[in-house]
């Protein structure tokens, strides 16, 4: 094989481009000449957008063959098909025939029906509670979904793609060191099945030690750092398992730990039920959420006194990090295989309820007539929410409803809020701006006016998040009134800019791989109702109100909290309802795309590199279609941390 990063060939169209965009498509390759590779991508070209193109990958089997289905973008002005540079062969002569064509709702349907039923019922369930938006945005991310490919087919890609990628030579590192590796009880079996892994191993220099002996270890040879490894009985590594986690300590001392991904081995010898990891994550690891059995750490990190042999490797890892993120690295390849499933939904670690000093909290609502939801979100801060010390901030812009006027001066002459005009056009970031400069407590809430709490102690709950010093920002768990999810986080990259996780799932659905249940640490969440702190927003300069005036600013916001060192937490104990409409459709006109997309460039020019990398996400998993759907070639493989 040779390098095919630059083997592009152009997607011919039967009829003009905007004629295919914002459709689901299916585009079929036949490819005998093996010019594509296994892992092609596919480059979607939009015009007047920036990222300009925007990817998506599937797989092309043995024989040359390959299918695509997805939905097209809505500027889509054009397709070329990228080779895949690890698996593609150049040399050979023969022209890839490539064809595409537009699907009717209803053929898509049909596939859907056919190769995903469950998944239609549950858009049919969103249809029954009239959810139209969400019905119509899991449809189209199931059509996305189409194109992934089976656990058995990803396996046999990625493994032909390894065989040939470069990796340099462990002779080369700076450093070489070594493991001790302690397995754990089990039946002589199981035992033996993991030192057999032991024993294929590329990585030579490892020997086994009983758990009880690790604790009295020294590491005292900067030039040949020693490593411990728990396993329990049953696990397998993978051939390269250890070279690949080994890797980071020799270049760098400041690694503490590295763990990687996983999936199960059945009683037939099948790999399945991955299990594709996010970077260090400190609440799931505590929770247990977060599995860090086969995870490697620097012996002289180990903090005395641990009970190494019964301790979660979580906790284990957590107390060595002593809360630097930087030093835990997670290799995002799946180099563990279990003999049984691994329970992630363990247990929600939640703060501990000691007494404090009653929360201050400046809370900023900007808003435009709809007295109706106005009134409720005021009546849930006074009459439905408990503990908390509250500065009331009410951002009109330019209200006319006699109602909602009305209502204002209510509450105003009342001394319950205080309300701060704002003429012109709708700007969500002056709004903020506006209202945290008036503000007279450090905690700052912005907070949409069609939420309203679900739970008495939702803001009290939300507040001892910010309590930790290095937490920036926090976010609740917002859902719609019909049950469906309307924010559990965000994460980057999702679409182009970002996308809130687990968007119109059904908390009991188990979609969400019981991440709904855990408070989590996440790259960003929604402005509709965010905790931070004024000093904090002074520091990094609040939100963009000249480029950023409605859309992403919240996403920009807390890039920039991260930039700042500080950490953003999501937390499913601050439970509200979000009255976002579900019952219309997309109501955009000419000059809303227009600000959206000049909103999306300046967000995407800014953080793009970010965008592309959420910690929090896997890069084996796909960023457009929902949460856990396989991505055919995955995105940088490199060890990478949550700092």
């Amino acid at each position: 094989m040779a390098d095919a990063s630059q083997v592009e060939f152009k997607v011919p169209l039967k009829a003009a481009p905007e004629d295919y965009a914002d459709r689901p498509v299916v585009l079929t390759v036949k490819d005998p000449g093996h010019r594509l590779g296994l892992r092609p991508r596919l480059a979607l070209h939009r015009k007047g957008r920036v990222p300009a193109t925007v990817f998506r990958s599937f797989l092309v089997n043995s024989k040359g063959r390959g299918r695509f289905y997805g939905w097209l973008p809505v500027q889509f002005e054009g397709a070329t098909l990228v080779a895949d540079d690890a698996t593609a062969e150049i040399s050979a002569d023969v022209t890839p025939e490539i064809n595409v064509r537009r699907l009717s709702l209803l053929e898509i349907g049909t596939i859907l029906v056919l190769q995903r039923p469950l998944f239609i019922l549950r858009i049919l369930r969103l249809l029954m509670a009239r959810n139209m938006k969400g019905a119509t945005f899991r449809f189209a991310r199931q059509v996305d979904a189409l194109s992934a490919p089976s656990y058995d087919e990803w396996i046999d890609a990625q493994q032909a793609a390894e065989r040939v990628e470069g990796t340099d030579a462990p002779g080369d590192w700076p450093t070489k060191p070594f493991v001790f590796v302690s397995i754990g009880r089990g039946t002589e079996q199981a035992v033996a099945e993991t030192r057999a892994s032991l024993a294929t191993q590329t990585w030579r220099d490892h020997a086994e030690m009983p758990v009880s002996e690790v604790a009295g270890m020294k590491d005292g040879n900067a030039a040949r750092p020693q490593l411990w490894m728990r396993l329990p009985a049953g696990m397998r590594l993978a051939p390269r398992a250890l070279e690949r986690l080994v890797r980071p300590f020799a270049f760098s001392p400041s690694v503490v730990a590295v763990y990687s991904d996983e999936d199960r081995v059945n009683k037939r010898g099948r790999r399945n039920d991955p299990f594709f990891k996010p970077a260090w994550n400190p609440p799931l690891a505590q929770s247990g959420w977060l599995p860090l059995d086969g995870a490697l750490v620097r012996l002289v990190d180990l903090p005395k006194g641990l009970d190494l042999e019964n301790l979660p490797m979580g906790e284990v890892i957590d107390k060595a990090a002593k809360g630097r993120r930087d030093a835990v690295l997670h290799v995002p390849r799946v180099l563990l295989h279990r003999d049984a499933p691994y329970q992630r939904m363990i247990g929600h670690v939640r703060l501990k309820a000691d007494a404090a000093e009653v929360p201050k909290v400046s809370v900023i609502i900007p808003t435009r007539d709809r007295a109706d939801l106005l009134e409720a979100c005021l009546k849930g801060l006074f009459e439905s929410t408990d503990g908390v010390d509250l500065d009331v901030i009410v951002i009109d812009n330019d209200s006319s409803d006699p109602a909602a006027l009305a209502l204002m001066s209510r509450y105003e002459k009342a001394g319950r809020i205080r309300r701060l005009p704002l003429p012109g056009g709708f700007n969500f970031s002056r709004a903020c701006n506006l209202g945290v400069e008036a503000s007279r407590h450090e905690l700052i809430l912005l907070l949409n006016n069609d939420v309203e709490p679900l739970r008495r102690d939702w803001l009290t709950k939300l507040s001892r998040e910010l309590d930790d010093p290095d937490v920036g920002a926090a976010g609740s768990l917002l859902l719609f009134p019909d049950g469906y999810i309307q924010h559990g986080g965000v994460t980057l990259g999702a679409g182009t800019v970002a996308r809130h996780s687990f968007h119109f799932l059904h908390p009991k659905s188990a979609e969400d791989y019981g991440l709904l249940r855990e408070r989590r640490e996440v790259s960003a969440v929604t402005a509709a109702c965010l905790l931070t702190r004024k000093s904090l927003w002074a520091q990094i300069g609040g939100m963009d109100e000249s480029k950023l005036t409605v859309a992403f600013n919240d996403v920009d916001y807390c890039v920039k909290v991260r930039q700042a060192g500080c950490t953003i937490v999501w937390t499913p104990d601050s439970a509200m309802l979000h009255r976002e409409s579900v019952s219309r459709g997309a109501d955009n006109t000419p000059e809303k795309l227009r600000r959206f997309a000049r909103e999306e460039q300046t967000v995407y020019q800014r953080w793009g590199d970010i965008l592309r990398n959420d910690p929090y996400h896997n890069p084996n998993l796909s960023l457009i279609a929902e949460d856990f759907v396989l991505e055919a070639r995955p995105r940088d493989l490199s060890p990478r941390t949550s700092a």
